[in-house]
C-alpha cells in the first residue's frame, strides 16, 4: 500500500479552490458577498473578456485592518464566525473563510483596502498563492481587489471555460440577483468598458428591478406579501400574462441570500396552477425572511443550496403570497400597433356605399318572451346556456318579487322550485308560495316588480340579492365568439367560451358530485387493457367528478351517471379521454387528476365559439362576470377579457396624442 502523505499548501489550496472557484462568475460571487457584509453603499464591477483576464470589485465598506491583510488570503480565515455554535445562526453571506485564499491560488491578485481609522491604506499583491508585496498606498475607505489572468496555473482549467460572451453572461447573471436583493446598495457593472447597468441604491425594490431586468418585466410584476408561523414573504410575483418560456425569471432570496429550491419552484407554480399558459412559467422576485436558525446555509460551497428545517411552512408561505399577489390581479389591457385607417378602394369607377344601421337596445325586455326563452331552454336541445349559478356564494339576506302567473305556470315554477333547491340548497334561499286567493292589486314596495298575467293566481318568489356591479351597456358580439360591453370609459372584449369555461370549472370544483345527473339508459365504452385498469383503479375520483362508473366486464366500462352540463355530450369519448390521461399520468396525486378532468369537463361543457347567444343570455353573462373577481383567466391560462380604454381608442384615431 502507498504511503500516506500530507499534501503541501499549494497542492491543497488548488484542490480547495476547485469547488469554490469553478469560473469567473464565482469569484464575482464571493467578493460581493464580502463586499455587502462589509456595509458597503457603493460597489462597482469591471470585468474584461469575460472575466478571464481582468476583474475589480470595489466598494466603500469598511475595509480590512492592516494587521489582517496577510491573515485574510489564509485558508478557513474569516471574521464572520468565531464558534461551532455561529453555524446554527449565520447571519452574514459569507463565513467559510475559503474564498479569498482559494482565487489566490490560481490567480493573480491585488488589494487595495483603509479601513475609516487609518490615514494610509494597504497595498497587497499575492499571485499563485505566493505573496508578492505588501506595501502602504493611498486609497479611500473601503476595499478594491483585482483578479488577473484567473487560472493561469492551472491551464486544464482554462479549457473549460466558454467563450468570453458566455463567461460574461454568467457574470452578469450573478450580479443582476444579488443587486436586486440588496436595493439599498448601488451597484454598477462595467462590461469591457462599457456600462451594462447600474442600480439607484434608494431602498425601492421595484426600482432596482427596473434597472436590472428592465421595463416589460417590471410592468409584468405584482405585488406580493404573505405573514404567518414566524415566516414573511416579499417581493413580486408575474401577471398570468407576463408568463415566461423558462424559470430563468425566477428569483428566491432566503434572509437576503439567492438560492436555488425546488420547494420554492413548486409553491409558486402551484398557486398560478390553472391561471397560467400551459408551458409559460410565472417570473418573481421572493424574499422569504426567516429566524437564520431556521435554516441551514451549510450545505454546498457555493451557498445557492439550503435546507429549511419545516419546510412546509415555507412551502405554505410563498404560496400563499402568491396567491394573494392574484388577487390583486386586473383584467389584462388590450395591446394595439399603430392604427392603419380603414379606406376600400374604389372599383371599376363605382361609387363607394357605406350604409350604417343604427339600432337601439330597449331598455325593458317583456317578460312573456323572457318566460319563454327559460321554458324553451328546459325542452330544446340547445346550446349551452352562458348563465350559471355562482359557487359557494355567501347567502344575503333575500329581496322578493312579486310575480303572477296562471295555475299551469305556478305548477311548473313550484317543480322547477323543488329541483332547483334540492341541487343548490347550500348557495340559494328560494320559496314558492302559490295562493289562489291572494290579490294582485296590493302596490308593490320599492324592491319589488309586479307582472299581472290573465289569471289571478299569485306565486311568490324570494330570490338572492344580486351582487352590485358597475353599469354597463352591451355594445354587441362578433364573430359569435367576443362580447363587447362598455364600462366606465373602457372597453371590455369578452371571451364567452374561455370566461363560461372557467365559471364551470370553479363550479365543478366547488360543488363536487352534486351536479350529478343519472343517465336514463347507461353507456358501456370498450377500453384498452391499461385504460380499462387506470378507470377501475379510479372510481372514487370518477365518483367525486359526477361520474359513476362500474366494470361491465370484458374491458367494458358502465357509465350509469355523469355531470349534467355533459348529459347530450358524447359519454363515451369523455370516458376514453379520461382513461387515456389516466392511464398515462397512473403517478400523480389525486388532487391533479381532478383538476384535469374538471378542466376537460368546463372545455366539452362550455359554450363554444360559433354558438348563438340571445341577448338576455349575453346580458346575464356579463352581470355575473363582472361580479365575480376570480374570473380573470381560463383553466388553460387564457385570459377571459381584455380591456380598452377610451382614451387609447382616441389615440388609434389620432383623435388625441
Amino acid at each position: 500500500m502507498a504511503r500516506i502523505n500530507v499534501l503541501p499548501k499549494n497542492i491543497a489550496d488548488l484542490i480547495a479552490a476547485g469547488e469554490v472557484v469553478e469560473r469567473p462568475s464565482s469569484v464575482i460571487k464571493e467578493f460581493l458577498e464580502n463586499s455587502i457584509d462589509a456595509g458597503s453603499k457603493n460597489i462597482t464591477v469591471e470585468i474584461k473578456n469575460g472575466g478571464k483576464t481582468y476583474i475589480r470589485v470595489t466598494d466603500n465598506g469598511c475595509g480590512i485592518e492592516k494587521d489582517d491583510v496577510r491573515k485574510a488570503f489564509l485558508s478557513h480565515a474569516t471574521s464572520k464566525i468565531s464558534s461551532a455554535d455561529d453555524l446554527d445562526s449565520i447571519s452574514t453571506l459569507g463565513f467559510r473563510g475559503e474564498a479569498l485564499a482559494s482565487v489566490a491560488a490560481v490567480a493573480k491578485v491585488e488589494l487595495l483596502t483603509r479601513t475609516e481609522n487609518e490615514e494610509i491604506g494597504v497595498s497587497y499583491k499575492i499571485f499563485g498563492g505566493e505573496e508578492v508585496e505588501l506595501a502602504e498606498a493611498g486609497c479611500p475607505v473601503g476595499t478594491t481587489l483585482i483578479v488577473r489572468d484567473l487560472f493561469f496555473n492551472i491551464p486544464a482549467r482554462m479549457k473549460f471555460l466558454k467563450k468570453d460572451v458566455q463567461e460574461g453572461n454568467y457574470i452578469a447573471s450573478i450580479l443582476e440577483k444579488i443587486a436586486v436583493s440588496y436595493p439599498h446598495i448601488s451597484f454598477k457593472f462595467i462590461r469591457d468598458g462599457k456600462l451594462n447597468f447600474s442600480t439607484p441604491g434608494d431602498g425601492d425594490l421595484k426600482s432596482a428591478i427596473y434597472a436590472v431586468f428592465g421595463k416589460e418585466y417590471t410592468e409584468g410584476l405584482l405585488p406580493a406579501e404573505y405573514e404567518g408561523n414566524g415566516i414573511s414573504v416579499t417581493g413580486f410575483t408575474g401577471k398570468p400574462t407576463a408568463g415566461r418560456g423558462s424559470r430563468s425569471g425566477q428569483h428566491f432570496f432566503v434572509n437576503g441570500r439567492y438560492i436555488k429550491s425546488p420547494m420554492c419552484i413548486t409553491a409558486l407554480e402551484t398557486a398560478y396552477k390553472n391561471s397560467i399558459m400551459v408551458g409559460k412559467f410565472p417570473p418573481c422576485v421572493i424574499f422569504i425572511k426567516l429566524p437564520f436558525s431556521a435554516v441551514d446555509v451549510n450545505v454546498h460551497p457555493a451557498k445557492t443550496e439550503v435546507r429549511f428545517f419545516e419546510e412546509k411552512k415555507v412551502f405554505d408561505a410563498v404560496y400563499g403570497a402568491a396567491l394573494n399577489a392574484l388577487t390583486l390581479d386586473t383584467r389584462p389591457k388590450a395591446s394595439f400597433s399603430v392604427a392603419k385607417a380603414f379606406m376600400p378602394e374604389v372599383v371599376k369607377g363605382e361609387q363607394l356605399k357605406i350604409s350604417e344601421t343604427v339600432t337601439e337596445k330597449k331598455d325593458e325586455v317583456k317578460f312573456e318572451e323572457e318566460k319563454k326563452t327559460v321554458i324553451t331552454e328546459k325542452t330544446e336541445a340547445k346550446a349551452p346556456s352562458l348563465v350559471t349559478p355562482k359557487p359557494e356564494t355567501v347567502v344575503k339576506e333575500p329581496i322578493s318579487t312579486k310575480l303572477t302567473f296562471n295555475s299551469r305556470e305556478a305548477q311548473t315554477l313550484d317543480f322547477l322550485k323543488d329541483e332547483y333547491v334540492n341541487k343548490n340548497e347550500k348557495q340559494f334561499n328560494i320559496s314558492i308560495n302559490v295562493n289562489p286567493d291572494a290579490s294582485s292589486t296590493e302596490e308593490p314596495k320599492a324592491s319589488k316588480t309586479e307582472v299581472v298575467t290573465e289569471k289571478d293566481e299569485e306565486v311568490q318568489i324570494a330570490t338572492e340579492e344580486a351582487t352590485p356591479v358597475p353599469d354597463f351597456r352591451i355594445v354587441g358580439e362578433a364573430f359569435k365568439t367576443y362580447i363587447f360591453a362598455e364600462l366606465e370609459n373602457k372597453l371590455l372584449m369578452i371571451d364567452k367560451h374561455a370566461a363560461h369555461e372557467r365559471m364551470l370549472f370553479e363550479k365543478f370544483k366547488s360543488q363536487m358530485k352534486s351536479f350529478q345527473q343519472m343517465l336514463l339508459v347507461p353507456v358501456t365504452v370498450s377500453l384498452s387493457p391499461d385504460e380499462y385498469n387506470a378507470v377501475l383503479e379510479n372510481t372514487e375520483l370518477l365518483y367525486k367528478a359526477g361520474y359513476e362508473v362500474s366494470d361491465f366486464g370484458d374491458r367494458c366500462i358502465k357509465v350509469s351517471a355523469c355531470p349534467t352540463e355533459l348529459v347530450d355530450e358524447d359519454i363515451s369519448a369523455i370516458i376514453t379521454e379520461i382513461a387515456s390521461y389516466l392511464s398515462t399520468n397512473s403517478k400523480t396525486v389525486m388532487p391533479e387528476k381532478l383538476d384535469w378532468i374538471y378542466h376537460s369537463m368546463a372545455c366539452r361543457a362550455a359554450i363554444k365559439a360559433g354558438n348563438t347567444t340571445t341577448d338576455i343570455e349575453i346580458e346575464k353573462f356579463v352581470k355575473e362576470l363582472l361580479s365575480r373577481d376570480d374570473i380573470r383567466y381560463c383553466p388553460h391560462g387564457r385570459p377571459v377579457m381584455v380591456e380598452i380604454s377610451k382614451r387609447e381608442l382616441e389615440k388609434q384615431f389620432k383623435r388625441i396624442v
